[in-house]
C-alpha cells in the first residue's frame, strides 16, 4: 500500500514538480493512505499558494473541492497514542519536523496494523531518508 505524506499528496491537486509522478503512482495503485493531519496540511498549503498568488482563486476552489471529495476515499491514520509514541521516538532518532515524524509514525503504524508492506511517497529528502532507515520502501517524487 502507498502512504502519501502531504508534500507528495498536494502534488495531486496543484501542478508542480513531481505532480506527474504522483499521478502515475496513483494510476497504478489508487488506494491512498495518509495521516489525518494531512487534511489540515493540504488545506493550509493550498491557502498559502493562493495568498502567494502561485494559484488563482478558481484553481484554489477547485483543488480544495477535489481534495475534500478524494479525502473520503483515503485510508486515514488516526493520531492514536501508538502513533504519538512512535513520533516521539522518531524525532529522537532522525532530524525530522513534527508533522513529518507524524507521517512516518503513521506509515509505520499502518504497516504494523495491516501486516503488509507500506511504501512511503514523499517529496522531502529527510523524510525519505528516515523512512528508509526505518525499513520502509520509499519513493521520492521530487523532480
Amino acid at each position: 500500500m502507498n502512504y502519501f505524506d502531504t508534500s507528495a499528496l498536494i502534488k495531486r491537486f496543484v501542478e508542480e514538480p513531481g505532480s506527474r509522478r504522483v499521478e502515475a503512482l496513483i494510476a497504478l495503485d489508487p488506494q491512498i493512505a495518509t495521516s489525518k493531519v494531512a487534511y489540515a496540511e493540504v488545506h493550509a498549503g493550498l491557502a498559502r499558494k493562493l495568498r502567494e498568488r502561485a494559484i488563482a482563486a478558481a484553481a484554489h476552489r477547485t483543488a480544495s473541492r477535489v481534495f475534500d471529495t478524494d479525502w473520503r476515499a483515503y485510508l486515514r491514520v488516526d493520531l492514536a497514542d501508538r502513533v504519538l509514541t512512535l513520533t516521539r521516538d522518531l524525532v529522537r532518532r532522525h532530524p525530522l519536523r513534527g508533522f513529518d515524524a507524524i507521517h512516518l509514525a503513521s506509515a509505520m503504524h499502518l504497516r504494523e496494523r495491516l501486516g503488509e508492506p507500506i511504501r512511503l511517497i514523499a517529496s522531502d529528502e529527510r523524510l525519505v531518508a528516515a523512512a528508509s532507515a526505518e525499513a520502509l520502501a520509499t519513493i521520492d517524487v521530487r523532480d
